[in-house]
C-alpha cells in the first residue's frame, strides 16, 4: 500500500502469482478435464495392447501356416520320387490334403524334381492379406548304392538286439557296423544318429496307420523287421550328413535302400 500525490491510498498488487502450498496441492480436487485426459490415456493403452496381441496372433498364424505348407511340399517331393503322376494327379491330391492350393513340379537340368506349393496367407484381423505363402522342396534322383538288395529272410527277426547312437535297435552285427561307421563320420565332423531301427509287426502296423501306404510299408513287408535297417537323421536329401553317407556308407556295408527315402539305410550283408 502507498499514498499518492492526491492523498488517495492505492494497493500494489504483487507482480508474482499466488502459489499454493504442497499440502494445498495434495488436497485440491481433480478437475474434470484432468480426469478426462487420464481416461483417454487408459483407453489408448488398452487399445494398443489389444492391437499388439492381435498382431502377434496373426504373425504366429502365418508361421504355423508356412510350416504346414512346407510339410506339404516335402510330402509331394516324396511322392514324386516314388513315381507320382504329376501335379494333375496324386501330387495335387497330396498337396491339397496338406493345406496347399497350388502345386508345380519342374525337372531341373541335373534331373532333380523341383516342387513348389502355394496357399493364401491367413487373414489379418479378418481381412485377406492379399499375398500367397510359398514353400519348396527337391526330389532327388537315385544315387549310387541304392537298392533293395541283400538278405531279407521271411518273418520277423527274433535274435538279440543292441541299441546304437540315436536310440535305434539292430542285431549285434549290424549295430557294430553302424558304430564303426558313426565313429568314422564323427572323425570327419559329421554326427550320425539312428532314430529308428528294428520294428516288430505291431510297431510297423502303428506307423502304417499313421502314415499310410504312400510313406510306410505294410506290416510284414518292411525291411525294418530284419533288424538290418536304420532311419538316420540326415535332414533333406543332399544335406551334409546325406552326402557323407552316400560317399562313405557303402564302404561300411550300408546302402540307401530306396531313392525316395534319404534317411533309410540298410546293412547289405544282413545279420
Amino acid at each position: 500500500m502507498r499514498c499518492t500525490h492526491d492523498g488517495r491510498v492505492s494497493i500494489l498488487l504483487a507482480s508474482h502469482s499466488y502459489r499454493p502450498t504442497r499440502a494445498e496441492r495434495r488436497t485440491a480436487p481433480v478437475r474434470g478435464d484432468e480426469r478426462g485426459s487420464a481416461a483417454i490415456l487408459v483407453v489408448g493403452i488398452l487399445v494398443g495392447a489389444a492391437f499388439l496381441i492381435a498382431l502377434l496372433g496373426a504373425v504366429g498364424g502365418t508361421y504355423v501356416a508356412h510350416a504346414e505348407l512346407q510339410q506339404a511340399a516335402d510330402i509331394v517331393a516324396a511322392s514324386a520320387e516314388r513315381g507320382g503322376d504329376g501335379p494333375g494327379g496324386e501330387a495335387q491330391r497330396l498337396a491339397r490334403s496338406n493345406g496347399a492350393r497350388r502345386v508345380r513340379l519342374t525337372t531341373a537340368v541335373d534331373g532333380r524334381i523341383h516342387v513348389v506349393v502355394q496357399r493364401a496367407a491367413p487373414r489379418l484381423f479378418g481381412v485377406p492379406a492379399g499375398t500367397m505363402l510359398e514353400a519348396e522342396a527337391w526330389a532327388e534322383p537315385a544315387v549310387v548304392g541304392v537298392g533293395d538288395v541283400g538278405p531279407n529272410p521271411p518273418g520277423q527277426y527274433a535274435g538279440p538286439l543292441q541299441v546304437v547312437q540315436g536310440g535305434a535297435r539292430a542285431c549285434p552285427r549290424v549295430a557294430d557296423a553302424f558304430n564303426v561307421m558313426a565313429a568314422a563320420a564323427s572323425h570327419d565332423g559329421v554326427g550320425l544318429a539312428a532314430t529308428s531301427g528294428f520294428r516288430t509287426f505291431a510297431e510297423q502296423a502303428v506307423l502304417y496307420a499313421q502314415l499310410g501306404p504312400r510313406l510306410a510299408a505294410a506290416p510284414g513287408t518292411s525291411r525294418h523287421h530284419d533288424a538290418t535297417e536304420f532311419d538316420i537323421a540326415v535332414g533333406p536329401a543332399g544335406s551334409p550328413i546325406h552326402r557323407w553317407l552316400v560317399a562313405h556308407g557303402p564302404g561300411h556295408g550300408f546302402i540307401q535302400r530306396y531313392s525316395w527315402e534319404p534317411w533309410h539305410w540298410g546293412f547289405v550283408a544282413g545279420c
